[in-house]
């Protein structure tokens, strides 16, 4: 008489989960490249803003910097999205709510700041306009300055926050994660307040590549 030996089935990642980790990852390197690939010198004087605008390389890296933003708001939606699906049984319904509505409106703020970031170099190099005055120069840079250390960031941290909350209470994540994201969007909130939230963007980072791993080590669907 022979035997026969069963063998489990293999544990296997959803997609979903695969493809909201891989988002995560995408979207810190898109949020960080938002930042780095354009420096426009706000507190400089007349002379040297204008002189920074005039050169050709300016104006690319202000569209540059404006398709990473939109690449950014755009993975940012895949997170919060598949966040939501995922918590769909807890009982952390409102949270989940909030989370959902303070990420969608990070997305927008993030493609309104993807537009003044690419403006100028869209009505120079696309449109063959002239550069505007120093004027529109210092106050669309300022104002996208504004947009992002203060309204961006502060719906940010409340979107990391309310995750943060959903995960402690609820585990569908290593609570790790959720810890991390407590510190961040605390220190978040301090610096926003002061509007200078664009200097945290490196603890937006360090949570969005946290909740890529937190992710990505889920127990795997059998």
């Amino acid at each position: 008489m022979t035997t026969t030996t069963a063998t489990p089935r293999a544990r296997t990642r959803s997609s979903a989960a695969t493809a909201a980790s891989a988002a995560s990852v995408l979207f810190a390197v898109a949020l960080f490249w938002t930042v780095a690939s354009i420096n426009v010198p706000h507190t400089a004087d007349d002379a040297k803003l204008l002189e920074w605008w005039q050169q050709s390389g300016s104006q690319v890296s202000g569209i540059v910097s404006q398709f990473c933003a939109i690449a950014a708001a755009l993975l940012f939606v895949v997170i919060i999205n598949y966040f939501r699906a995922l918590t769909t049984k807890t009982a952390a319904v409102q949270w989940t709510a909030f989370a959902r509505s303070m990420g969608l409106i990070f997305s927008t703020t993030l493609l309104i700041s993807a537009a003044l970031r690419g403006v100028i170099g869209h009505m120079v190099k696309v449109d063959g306009q002239p550069l505007p005055g120093i004027e529109i120069l210092r106050y669309s840079t300022a104002l996208n300055y504004n947009l992002i250390g203060s309204i961006t960031m502060t719906t940010l941290g409340l979107t990391i926050l309310s995750v943060s909350v959903v995960v402690v209470r609820t585990l569908v994540l290593g609570r790790w994660v959720g810890y991390v994201g407590l510190g961040c969007s605390a220190i978040i909130f301090i610096a926003s307040a002061a509007m200078i939230g664009q200097y945290t963007i490196i603890l937006a980072l360090l949570w969005s590549l946290s909740l890529s791993v937190a992710i990505w080590r889920q127990p795997a669907a059998r």
